[in-house]
């Protein structure tokens, strides 16, 4: 009897062994399913931020080739190229629609809608489960609105500080807008704090200069509200701090090419010092160009500067219809590689002979005139890794300096005074003038009078 009793209570134990082992091997499943789900969750919601962020990249990219004035087949491919190429998401679907197709806006010109599609990454929960990875979509609509005045200078790096700078004790008088993207910190226009993701400020204002214009959007803060007055004396201030980044308006400009009028023929190295010479430069490949005396005249047409620099500081000289492009060695003429690879690249780390621009005579300079060309209304154009600084000085009267100044990573120095018709989309800005210098609309802006938003 003691046998049998003392089998049934082993048989017993033995049991809940076996019951304890198939609970605690549910349970260990059930924590590691639980485990994995929230890991896979955490990166589709880090893929599904990407992806709306890439999508509102892409209609904000669309709109701003439409407010261009370009064709729509080529807004929708710059949309596509800003996910494919500049958010590194492989793999994606991505569709633009001008006009968009659905929601409140479909059919209203003006409006590009994207859609993304793409599946999550296949991770260990999917596998786990033996499901198939989730798919990821997203939508966005971006729109334009024409405004009374063009922008005249965009300042374009976000990473630099101060974006828009005022070291001089003159006025730089704005017939337009200012956007700065530099995200440093400071105040916004009520006083407010503002925190950067940079060190410094977004703006500065550092002696007794001020900026007067009609609009100053900037990405971060400022040090000196007061120092950004209105165009019109008693007006509400033209400040706005904290706006959302505006992407590069000509980030798919050609290069210059053979086939978009370059002249290949090489004139090698320009300089003109003596104050009685007389010269005709020819539109064509130089190593660099210097003036700084004499009668010089540019004939119309595109002046591609390889390695060197350009220089003008004194003599009288005239280019009416001219387009300078200040490259590095390394550009091809006929393929214009590898400049047209550039992009958002930044600036190369090495010392790459390269040359920036200087013009600090009273020079009468007009931008390319050929309504044929993408270049057209172009003065200036810096292969956009060249970071080498850009410097605009002199007295010039209305209209004697007319076009755009591209020069992407570059900072843009203003001195002097008069009326230039000049727009500058730049890397940074700074005013370092003693008297009033004026920047107005000559009707040649390469980036159009507008606003570029997102609606959806």
């Amino acid at each position: 009897m003691k046998n049998r009793q003392q089998l049934l209570v082993a048989a017993r134990h033995e049991d809940r062994r076996g019951t304890i082992l198939v609970v605690t091997a549910v349970s260990m499943m059930t924590m590691v399913s639980v485990l994995l789900l929230l890991l896979e969750t955490g990166i589709i919601m880090d893929t599904r931020r990407k992806a709306q962020g890439a999508c509102d990249a892409a209609a904000m990219a669309a709109a701003q080739a439409l407010l261009r004035k370009e064709q729509v087949a080529k807004a929708i491919r710059e949309g596509e190229l800003f996910v494919s190429e500049h958010n590194a998401i492989p793999e994606v679907n991505v569709i633009i629609n001008t006009p968009p197709k659905t929601g409140p806006y479909a059919g209203r010109e003006g409006y590009c809608e994207a859609t993304l599609r793409l599946n999550a990454p296949y991770n260990s929960f999917s596998i786990f489960m033996g499901s198939d990875a989730p798919e990821i979509t997203a939508r966005a609509v971006a729109g334009y609105d024409r405004v009374s005045s063009a922008d005249m200078i965009i300042a374009l790096d976000k990473e630099f500080s101060p974006g828009l700078n005022c070291v001089g004790n003159g006025r730089l008088l704005i017939d337009g807008g200012v956007i700065t993207n530099s995200q440093g910190w400071g105040v916004d226009e009520y006083g407010n704090p503002v925190d950067g993701a940079i060190n410094g400020y977004g703006g500065n204002i550092t002696s007794n200069g001020v900026f007067i214009g009609k609009r100053f959007d900037i990405c971060g803060g400022v040090n000196e509200p007061l120092g950004f007055q209105p165009w019109v004396p008693g007006d509400v201030s033209p400040l706005h701090c904290q706006k959302p980044l505006v992407p590069d308006p000509l980030l798919y400009l050609d290069t210059p090419t053979v086939s978009t009028g370059v002249v290949p023929i090489d004139y090698g190295r320009a300089k003109i010092a003596s104050d009685n010479a007389t010269a005709i430069l020819y539109p064509g490949m130089y190593d660099d160009i210097a003036i700084s005396g004499g009668n010089v005249t540019f004939e119309p047409g595109i002046y591609v500067i390889r390695g060197g620099e350009l220089r003008i500081t004194g003599g009288n000289v005239y280019g009416d219809g001219v387009m300078f492009y200040v490259t590095l060695k390394s550009w091809d003429p006929y393929s214009g590689y590898p400049d047209n690879l550039d992009f958002n690249s930044p600036p190369p780390t090495n010392n790459a002979q390269r040359g920036g621009i200087t013009v600090t005579s009273d020079a009468t300079l007009h931008g390319l005139k050929d309504p044929a060309s993408p270049f057209d209304g172009m003065l200036f154009y810096q292969r956009r890794i060249n970071d080498m600084p850009v410097h605009v000085s002199g007295n010039a009267t209305a209209g004697q300096v007319t076009g755009t100044v591209y020069a992407k990573w570059s900072e843009l120095t203003l001195s002097g005074q008069g009326v230039f018709n000049t727009q500058f989309i730049i890397g940074n800005a700074k005013w370092a003038g003693n008297g009033d210098m004026t920047l107005a609309p000559s009707g040649y802006e390469f980036a159009r009078p507008g606003l570029v938003y997102l609606v959806e």
